[in-house]
């Protein structure tokens, strides 16, 4: 078997990667140990968010990837459930409104859509959010997906163009001569390439080190509540203003914020808890207690609706909150697309065409200097 390109990882960054390099006429070839979407892209809430990025390349991201999202979403092959609904941000106490309304303000600089509303205002959008809180903004462009349907999708869409999507195939070892990939050994043959895409998610640190790379990502968990299904309970994507601290912090510890939204099928899903220990994906139930407790708080009517299971996925971290894109100058051919931690679903159709303009050697449509992975020291 040979391919011009072969990528590791079923999950959404792989299967765009595989959707923008077969729509530019690259031969491709995706391997994924499990079934597509079994990682990280099998366990999240399917957001798509530009507010709680920050400035600079991550807002720069998020804005590229909403647009594609906007754009494709109409072309793909099935429904993936794409609502541009909006969400909003509560500010629980007084204290926290100056931060919320700074975050509008740098937003809108941005030229992001928002605006910052009393609680009563809140309240006309959210009429079942507590009376007692203090504020916040809203986000009207923000919009989610079904992210197991997004990843078919995608793959659908790449089989369509003449990618292979191979699915319960093991990566055994990549052949490297000359500092260049020149195969990828896997459990059902060998397929000679000349360039590999690492798009494993939280395994792409054990994909590096088959070529001898250290690809710096942990698994950053997370828990996520569903509930059954109801009606007219939650409108938007609803978090709370300590979301984005639970992101940006590099504790390993702990921490819950909430993140409440409602799906097409009627589930709520209640979010969200942030702690690196390791590849565990055991649900915590005090934990779950945390997360359920903390989003009656903001929806005292979900008290009285009933959870109906949970589970918990794990987020690629790396260690200053950036994802990882490009060729690495140590072994050439080796891409690398990981690191998205929470934003893989949101960021997935710009890695996707970043890495296929990449190998195409295309100017890329957003400077990639600040992803690129010898940015840490890779080389073992």
């Amino acid at each position: 078997m040979s391919a011009d390109v072969v990528i590791i990882g079923g999950g959404i960054i792989g299967v765009c990667c595989a959707y923008f390099l077969s729509h530019a006429g690259v031969k491709v070839h995706l391997v994924e140990r499990g079934c597509l979407a079994s990682g990280t892209s099998g366990a999240c809430e399917g957001n798509i968010l530009q507010w709680d990025k920050p400035a600079g390349i991550m807002l720069q991201l998020a804005g590229a990837s909403a647009a594609l999202w906007d754009s494709l979403s109409p072309e793909l092959p099935m429904d993936i459930e794409y609502v541009k609904k909006g969400s909003i941000l509560v500010a629980e106490r007084p204290q926290e409104l100056d931060a919320s309304r700074q975050l509008v303000k740098t937003m809108q600089d941005a030229g992001v859509r928002c605006d910052f509303l009393s609680l009563k205002e809140l309240q006309e959008l959210e009429p079942n959010l507590a009376e007692d809180l203090a504020g916040g903004a809203v986000f009207p462009d923000d919009a989610q997906v079904q992210p197991m349907l997004a990843v078919v999708a995608f793959a659908q869409a790449a089989r369509s163009r003449g990618a292979v999507i191979q699915p319960f195939t093991s990566v055994e070892s990549i052949e490297v001569t000359r500092g260049r990939v020149v195969a990828v050994n896997t459990s059902v043959g060998r397929i000679a390439t000349a360039v590999v895409v690492n798009a494993a998610g939280v395994w792409s640190k054990a994909v590096g080190q088959l070529v001898g790379l250290d690809v710096p990502v942990l698994p950053r968990k997370g828990h996520i509540v569903v509930t059954e299904p109801v009606a007219d309970i939650v409108y938007r994507k609803m978090m709370e203003a300590a979301y984005t601290g639970t992101v940006e912090s590099d504790s390993a510890g702990l921490s819950i914020a909430t993140v409440v939204e409602s799906t097409a099928s009627g589930n709520i899903l209640l979010g969200s808890s942030r702690e690196i220990v390791g590849i565990d994906r055991t649900v915590n139930p005090e934990v779950i207690r945390a997360i359920v407790v903390r989003a009656i708080r903001f929806f005292p009517a979900l008290a009285h609706i009933h959870a109906i299971r949970s589970y918990a996925g794990l987020r690629p971290f790396t260690p200053d909150h950036v994802p990882i894109i490009g060729e690495s100058q140590v072994v050439r051919g080796f891409y690398t697309a990981t690191g998205h931690e929470g934003t893989g679903i949101c960021f997935a159709p710009i890695t996707g065409k970043l890495i296929s303009q990449m190998i195409t050697a295309q100017e890329p449509d957003l400077p990639v200097a600040e992803l690129l992975p010898d940015r840490f020291a890779q080389a073992r």
